[in-house]
Order: C-alpha cells, then structure tokens, then sequence
C-alpha cells in the first residue's frame, strides 16, 4: 500500500455536521417531546431513504454481472459462437460434487439445451434441480473471460446414445474470475480524459478537488488527441498506456526513476449510465519498449483512488486487491458487451 501523507488528513463526518440544532434556548418537557419524536420519525424516513437509493445502486452497479436480457443473450451467444465448453454441475459446488463438461447445443428463448458427454446418462430426477454453469470465452492470444451463471433444470431428452440437457434462462450471468482481472483494449473516443502527474509526496496538491490547482501534467490524452499518449487497456485494477518520449518528454524522463505516479480517468458514460473521474495513485508494473520505434508502454496498478464529484478535499480510498475500482470494472464489463452487439451489427 502506498503510504500517502493525504490519508492522513480527512475529516471527522461529525465535524463537518453544522451546528444549527445546537442554542441554549430550553424548551417545555411537552415541546420537548413532540421536537424529539418529529426528529426520530424525519431521521427514520431519511434513512430508508438512503437505504433504498443504496440498494437500487446496488442493483444497477453490479459489477461484473449483469441481470438485462439483452446482455445475458450477448454472452451465451458469443459462447454459442465460440463452441465454449459448459462445465455443469449441482447447486452449490462442493469438493465432494463433481462437475460434467457439456458443449453448448442450442440456445433458444425457452431455455439452454446442453449436449452431455457419451456415457454420461442424467436421471428423471434432474428435472427441477438447480445447476452452476461455468463457461469460458476465448480473445485469441489475451487471457480467456470466465463466466458463470445458475440455472434450473427443465427438460431431459436424448438422440441415440448422446443425452441432451435442457436449462431455463438465467435471470443473472456474472464472472467467474476475479473481477480486477476482466482487461478490455479502449476506443480512444471512450476515454473523455486521461491525464498524468508526478508524484511528490512534499505536497499536498492531491487533496484539491478543483483541477486547476494541481500542477501542469507530465501528459494529457483527450479523445483522439493525446500529444503522443494513448491508453491501450483498462481493468478494474489498473492501465497500460503508451507513449513516445520524444513526444512526452517530461514523463519519460519521470517514470524511469520514479515507480509512482498521479492519473485522472475519465470514461465516456455507457447509455444512461454515467461514471465519475477519478483520480488514481498507481504503481509501474511492467514496462516494454519498441526500440524499431521508440514507443514506450507501461502498466501501472492502481493502489489508492477517489471520485471527483464536486467535494471541498478528495478523500482517497485503498483498492482492494480482490475487487479493484468497482466503477471501473462494471463500466469495462458493460463496454466488452456494448462492442460485441456492434461487431454483429456489422
């Protein structure tokens, strides 16, 4: 973890609550009463309301999963497409279950049909079990995605020796890898703005929300123009971007001495969904260099984060190593399937 010194420096919540309950007016025990019960009743609306925005953002944010139709379809036919293997198995997996591996048969509005191994011959009695479906979709040379989703049993038949399973449609397909890990290569016009400092720990210009007081940037990439920057990959746990020194040479000259850097990421929204910037802390990870042309490519780990979303002072978060930015894997997950359903419209 990297030890800021701006981690140092937020703000109790309590102290920032103004002060305008406080007086030393003294009120009647009868006032007293019906000022404390409006009190508690306004306090309990407000916090379920606050609890059901919470649970709606939930919902709408899960990351690495999706609950739209549409979506679920995209990636059942994208394994469709790809023949990926179905590993099947009783609800929940245990060390002593064990799972059947199935080619994807036929996907229909009605359900999933599974073609199971020779030999293997499901009983009568599968018909209304719950199942967990693993499945993988290949990207050529790039780690493979991995999925799962859990799914009732409706149908048995077979052709021959060959048994075919049949599933219903899964209300919810998520991944079955860890999310930070889900990589996918970005439009340059996905990306609103991409900008890059150095990090010094000697001063506190980290903690601005207001833009124009930190210092100029080592580099700037907005849209199609980047002076020589280029963001080639986003995860929910870090990026790797590439540029030319002689293009950006303030920043050459930084990162070959320096492992730490400052970024501000912000992503074009995804229909209705919005997503804030945020300001990342991160640390260099791997490094190549294209000596033919001098291209320069870095990836760097997200290790701290905060959102810019109009505060007084940005308040900076650790990322979790299991999970990375959730806003940013839910926005790549949403944007992997948004580029397959434009690919099959071409």
């Amino acid at each position: 973890m990297i030890d800021f010194a701006f981690l140092q420096v937020a703000d109790s919540l309590l102290g920032r609550i103004p002060s305008f309950l406080g007086g030393e007016r003294i009120l009647e025990p009868q006032g007293n009463f019906i000022l404390t019960t409006g009190a508690l009743v306004l306090a309990a609306i407000f916090g379920y309301m606050l609890w059901k925005k919470s649970i709606r953002s939930t919902q709408a944010r899960d990351s690495g999963s999706t609950v739209l139709p549409q979506e679920i379809s995209s990636i059942l036919e994208q394994a469709m497409f790809h023949r990926s293997r179905v590993d099947v198995g009783f609800h929940p997996i245990s060390a002593s279950r064990q799972t059947n591996s199935c080619a994807l048969y036929e996907l229909a509005g009605t359900g999933i049909t599974l073609e199971l191994l020779a030999g293997v011959s499901p009983a009568e009695n599968w018909i209304g079990k719950v199942m967990v479906c693993y499945f993988r979709l290949p990207r050529g040379e790039k780690s493979p995605y991995f999925y799962k989703f859990i799914s009732n049993v409706v149908g048995l038949h077979a052709i021959g020796d060959v048994a075919y399973l049949t599933l219903s449609l899964p209300d919810k397909v998520e991944l079955g890898q860890k999310r930070r890990h889900l990589r996918l290569e970005v439009p340059p016009t996905d990306v609103r703005d991409f900008r890059i400092w150095a990090s010094t720990e000697n001063t506190t210009f980290h903690l601005e929300s207001d833009l124009s007081k930190w210092p100029k940037p080592l580099a700037i990439m907005t849209g199609t123009s980047g002076e020589g920057l280029k963001v080639v990959d986003i995860s929910g746990s870090g990026i790797k971007f590439a540029f030319h020194p002689t293009h950006c040479p303030g920043l050459g000259e930084y990162v070959v001495k320096n492992p730490l850097l400052f970024m501000r990421l912000d992503l074009e929204a995804l229909g209705k969904m919005s997503f804030p910037a945020y300001y990342i802390a991160s640390r260099l990870r791997t490094k190549n260099q294209d000596f033919d042309t001098g291209l320069l490519m870095l990836g760097y780990e997200f290790m701290e984060f905060c959102s810019d979303q109009g505060a007084e002072t940005l308040q900076w978060t650790k990322v979790e190593e299991d999970s990375g930015i959730d806003d940013i894997v839910t926005w790549v997950f949403r944007r992997h399937l948004e580029l397959y359903r434009e690919q099959e419209n071409v």
